[in-house]
């Protein structure tokens, strides 16, 4: 433990990692955080647009605001920037806004969480601004929110859903949603109430190219809601049924949502954990849930991520029993054109309930979280995946930092003959396993001498406005370093 105490971020170069094949990938040695306590869990994470990656957790003690820091994923470094006001914001709601400020949404009531299930909800919304590193106290919102989810929609507004009130006696079904020019939030009509069989807390989201939002898990039967009309409608049952803590992902083309694992029962934290996966078209008249194939691990709790190249990543989780006992060590990667799961390295630190994983810029994985009291919890590991190692990663020389819808755009490389793909990437913002904005967007391009010309989304149901890393992938399968770019 001493050693781990000690241990200081090696960050291995891209180009040096790939001069080897590592068709497992491979996980650097775990890192804390901190020398000293109280440290933070890395339980909620967001990748901000100057590349650090913002954690927050609970208060160290009662009086104080929630811990937070920032990671450096290149150097190391870590800034503290806890809130210096007295809010709880653990179990929140979290996105990322059009101008790129972090949105925390709800929480916990301050003084009464020790560390154990609380889920009276609170009012709160807090703001972190990525250009000065610091926080700020918005609007409150019209509902108090335990568990709330966030998504941002077509418009660059804000939807808020669920969480349990301010007693935690029930479950809110009222929707509202936030206009961060304004910062006010606006309660929808109620016609737009969450329908009763999904009315539960964290409901899982993705923003559809239609501009419908759908509800997938963890509840039996999913819907989706029309922002326009403000109205839900029945979309399919799923085969395996509830699936409890099971994670979500919109996947590259934007037509399927895939949940993966889960629990058929909610009690203690998921009894059985299944290993199995779903996924729906919803570019089909009439949308079916269909089994995928299965992972090789039965969990839950556990993250999925979207990588560079379109693939995405299972981290962590339980294999069934508890939030955090059976933990399942070794990574997977799905491949969505053959529907199959691969098994990668394993990581040295249980990372199951109260986990975080999330896309860098540079291609790799950052891996934290899971406050099961052991002393690890405050550590992070960081996740080379195997395209790090099929060569050298293509460079983008110039790209715009701003881009409109529509907009045909250069992109100056000297790999352009080797191009295969061309992406923009949502940067990550997940909490308790789950990240409710995740999209990976395919762009058409063209290959000239030293460029690509690329097209930009046609709208901001393809890719709602707001930041988003730039990524090229050879035909090695090899992504670049993805600079950030704004798309308004």
């Amino acid at each position: 433990m001493k050693a781990l105490l000690s241990a200081v971020l090696l960050v291995v170069p891209t180009l040096a990692l790939s001069q080897s094949s590592s068709p497992q990938g491979q996980w650097a040695s775990p890192v804390y955080f901190c020398l000293a306590t109280p440290c933070v869990v890395g339980a909620n994470a967001a990748v901000l647009n100057t590349g650090s990656v913002l954690f927050y957790y609970y208060p160290s003690k009662p009086g104080l605001g929630s811990q937070a820091l920032l990671l450096n994923p290149i150097t190391g470094a870590i800034t503290s920037v806890s809130l210096t006001v007295d809010e709880d914001i653990f179990c929140s709601g979290l996105t990322i806004l059009e101008n790129g400020n972090v949105m925390v949404t709800g929480g916990v009531v301050e003084g009464v969480h020790s560390g154990d299930m609380d889920n009276d909800g609170t009012y709160t919304t807090m703001l972190f601004n990525p250009s000065t590193s610091t926080w700020t106290q918005g609007n409150d919102m019209n509902y108090a929110r335990w568990y709330p989810s966030s998504i941002e929609i077509t418009d660059g507004s804000v939807l808020e859903l669920s969480g349990s009130n301010e007693t935690g006696a029930w479950v809110q079904n009222v929707l509202e949603s936030y206009d961060y020019t304004t910062g006010d939030w606006t309660v929808l009509p109620s016609s737009a109430n969450m329908p009763n069989a999904v009315l539960q807390t964290y409901p899982r989201l993705s923003l559809l190219p239609t501009g419908n939002v759908l509800l997938s898990a963890p509840a039996s039967k999913s819907y989706q809601f029309n922002p326009s009309t403000n109205e839900w409608s029945f979309v399919a049952a799923m085969n395996f049924g509830y699936r409890y803590f099971a994670p979500h992902v919109l996947l590259p083309g934007q037509e399927e949502v895939m949940v993966a694992g889960g629990s058929p029962t909610h009690f203690g934290g998921g009894s059985t954990a299944t290993n199995t996966a779903e996924i729906i078209n919803m570019s089909v008249h009439h949308p079916v849930w269909t089994y995928t194939g299965s992972m090789n691990y039965a969990r839950y709790n556990e993250n999925l991520v979207l990588l560079a190249d379109g693939t995405v990543l299972a981290v962590g989780g339980g294999g069934g029993g508890g939030e955090y006992t059976n933990p399942v060590y070794a990574a997977e990667i799905y491949n969505p054109t053959t529907a199959q799961w691969t098994v990668m390295a394993s990581q040295q630190i249980q990372r199951s309930y109260h986990s975080t994983a999330v896309l860098l810029p540079d291609g790799r994985v950052v891996s934290s979280g899971s406050d099961n009291r052991a002393t690890t919890e405050m550590t992070y590991e960081i996740y080379s995946p195997p395209y790090l190692f099929n060569g050298a990663q293509p460079v983008i020389s110039s790209a715009p930092t701003t881009l409109t819808y529509g907009q045909s755009f250069s992109i100056t490389t000297a790999n352009a003959s080797s191009i295969a793909s061309v992406a923009l990437v949502r940067p990550g913002a997940t909490t308790h396993a789950d990240d409710f904005d995740q999209r990976y967007v395919n762009l058409s391009f063209t290959i000239g001498t030293g460029t690509l010309t690329a097209t930009a989304p046609e709208n901001g149901s393809i890719a709602p406005p707001g930041y988003y890393m730039l990524v090229i992938v050879n035909t090695s399968g090899v992504p670049s370093v993805m600079p950030f770019l704004q798309l308004d």
